[in-house]
């Protein structure tokens, strides 16, 4: 599809109204909050006649194929118990190919296999091969491009593209080896080989361009400074365009012309970083970068592009939330539209192009009344060194005619991760229960570029912890807040800031949830998978430092005695990330200094929490704890 027709926007608000459900007055109960989502993913076939979609189940999640005529299931990929259907992509118009994980050796958290496993929409000529999906070769339904691993080694694989017949006949064709161990690969429609990169011990990433019949080096880290990360090419096969890292100022999206090398960016903001790319009808090109602390915007690259007009149709009839095409028919008559927001887990809608009529497929959790739900208020204010912060304050629909007590949720990561507007499932388990919840991008988060994620390295406990204080005291000031009642809950790093908040702050703080936090830094030395390997052990140096004093000095276990707020701490026996070493020191240090806590430690749980029932048990024991810490 290269061009597009305007869709009729009478047509298109009019079949919008159906969906509204009517307003409850009851805020969603912490069941339906968790209960998984109906639909996952929800993928459009190159015919346009069939959906694939992923759909959760109690032990697994499957993969079912809707026939669009009368939405009668036709076949389903089932991975069996324990079994967790990651991805999926349709390579060719009968034919769907997925990839998935599996729980292993009691773990309640899925690992991938790099299983790959094929099918027809009717269920027949079924195959399980092993790779990673690189291009499903639109041009070419009778193959598939698959990154494989053919040798492996203690630091990593050597990496091919293979050609591959979709119906297991025939040989797999080799296309071209990796310029590196563990290298990724980008190659364009047609499946010519574009880009490939990879990262070494240091995590340093180098990036290569395929140029007659060679890997040519385009950027090194090492010497550059930032990364370019490959995000598609053009229709044409003229351009690649890349998110590109500045050494100062957020990330911009560039357009690299592949015969000059000549690089242009094509969208940018002064301050953040693009939250999302937005691609043509056809999926076969970006053609446009979201941004913004709230709803995203979306900035194109070219408004001459013939599919801009109809997204931006598309964008202006969901106001307030973000829509964009997810999957299209080959002749773009037809795509389906996700649609998200604060307070929207996720609709779908099947969209004729043509005509413009638009009608709901299904919402991913139909059982939540986004009326009922919670909005997500983007914030930003300066920290006392002058550092720009930006979050969410969510204050609870429910309110019960008093300020609400607050509970400050530190994301995990904590580098490059950044707390987003879209719906967050723990804000609203918190803000039906009469909570108003403060989410924080300190320094050292991300979406403000490399720079300010740098800025964030050996200011564990230090400048980090400074922003969340600055942060929580804004928050407590405002309306509607009960700044006399906060409580911390992290998991990861953010269950390190939450105890090292009652350490710094101990008036400020009644009580903190800790889940799966490195309480004891020097810890991470010795324990965990992240310090087993090369990379890891530079990323710690990195990031922390190796000055053992100052490392003790910053972590909880060194001042169990100074903390004054009540203490819940929670982990899985299986974590392998933080180990339960982090939990036995914390104890050991709480219980020298006479410190009452409690504790949540389900055995069969890794680094954060997979099974329905450990799910449910953690989620209710922090209620109650915050309750009983908050309620007066």
């Amino acid at each position: 599809m290269r061009t597009s027709a305007g869709i009729p926007r009478m047509a298109l608000a009019a079949a919008l109204l159906a969906w509204f459900p009517a307003a409850s007055a009851e805020p969603p109960a912490l069941d339906a909050l968790l209960r998984k989502p109906q639909y996952g993913l929800m993928l459009l076939s190159p015919a346009g006649d069939h959906i694939a979609s992923t759909v959760p189940l109690d032990d697994r999640t499957a993969l079912a194929v809707i026939r669009l005529s009368d939405m009668a299931v036709t076949t389903n990929v089932n991975p069996g118990e324990d079994g967790f259907i990651d991805d999926a992509i349709w390579v060719g118009d009968r034919r769907l190919l997925a990839e998935w994980s599996k729980r292993v050796s009691g773990h309640s958290q899925p690992f991938s296999g790099y299983s790959l496993y094929a099918t027809d929409v009717d269920g027949s000529n079924r195959r399980h091969f092993y790779g990673s999906i690189v291009n499903p070769l639109p041009a070419d339904p009778e193959h598939v491009q698959i990154a494989v691993c053919v040798k492996s080694f203690s630091d990593g694989c050597e990496t091919r593209i293979e050609r591959v017949r979709i119906d297991g006949k025939g040989k797999d064709v080799k296309v071209v080896d990796g310029p590196e161990r563990d290298a990724r690969f980008m190659t364009d429609r047609m499946g010519n080989p574009q880009f490939s990169w990879a990262y070494d011990d240091d995590d340093v990433q180098r990036l290569y361009r395929y140029r007659d019949g060679a890997w040519q080096l385009i950027n090194d880290e090492a010497l550059s400074g930032v990364e370019w990360l490959p995000i598609g090419l053009t229709y044409a096969g003229d351009a690649g365009l890349l998110w590109s890292e500045r050494k100062q100022g957020p990330d911009v999206i560039e357009r690299l012309d592949l015969a000059s090398g000549e690089r242009r960016v094509v969208a940018s903001d002064p301050v953040f970083d693009p939250v999302a790319t937005v691609r043509s009808f056809d999926g076969s090109e970006p053609i446009g970068a979201a941004f913004g602390t709230g709803a995203p915007v979306v900035r194109y690259f070219d408004d001459a592009h013939p599919h801009v007009a109809l997204s931006k149709e598309l964008a202006a009839s969901f106001p307030g939330e973000f829509a964009r095409v997810t999957s299209s028919s080959r002749d773009g008559s037809r795509a389906v539209v996700a649609v998200t927001s604060d307070i929207e887990p996720g609709r779908y809608y099947l969209l004729d192009t043509r005509s413009g009529d638009i009608r709901l497929l299904a919402r991913s959790r139909p059982w939540l009344d986004p009326a009922t739900l919670s909005p997500a208020t983007p914030f930003e204010i300066t920290a006392s060194d002058g550092t720009p912060l930006s979050g969410y304050l969510t204050l609870p629909r429910h309110a019960d005619g008093r300020p609400a007590p607050l509970v400050v949720l530190p994301h995990g990561g904590p580098y490059w991760v950044r707390d987003q507007w879209f719906f967050d499932e723990e804000t609203q388990i918190l803000a039906a229960h009469g909570y108003a919840v403060l989410r924080v991008n300190f320094r050292g988060s991300g979406g403000r570029g490399r720079a300010y994620v740098e800025s964030g390295y050996r200011e564990w406990g230090a400048k980090m912890q400074d922003d969340l204080t600055d942060a929580t005291r804004w928050a407590a000031s405002q309306a509607g807040v009960d700044g006399s009642r906060i409580c911390a809950w992290g998991a990861s790093y953010g269950g390190y800031a939450a105890l090292m908040g009652a350490v710094r702050e101990p008036a400020l703080y009644r009580c903190v949830v800790g889940m799966a936090g490195p309480y004891d830094l020097p810890t991470m030395y010795r324990w965990g998978d992240t310090q087993r390997s090369d990379w890891g052990e530079a990323y710690l140096e990195r990031v922390l430092g190796t000055d053992m004093k100052v490392l003790l000095e910053r972590s909880p276990t060194r001042h169990a005695g100074e903390i004054r707020a009540g203490i819940l701490l929670v982990q899985g026996g299986r974590d392998r990330r933080v180990t339960p070493q982090h939990l036995r020191e914390m104890r050991a240090a709480l219980d020298k200094a006479n410190v009452h806590y409690e504790t949540y430690l389900p055995h069969n749980e890794a680094h954060g929490f997979f099974a329905d029932e450990s799910r449910k048990e953690y989620y209710m024991r922090v209620l109650d704890f915050l309750d009983r810490h908050l309620s007066k």
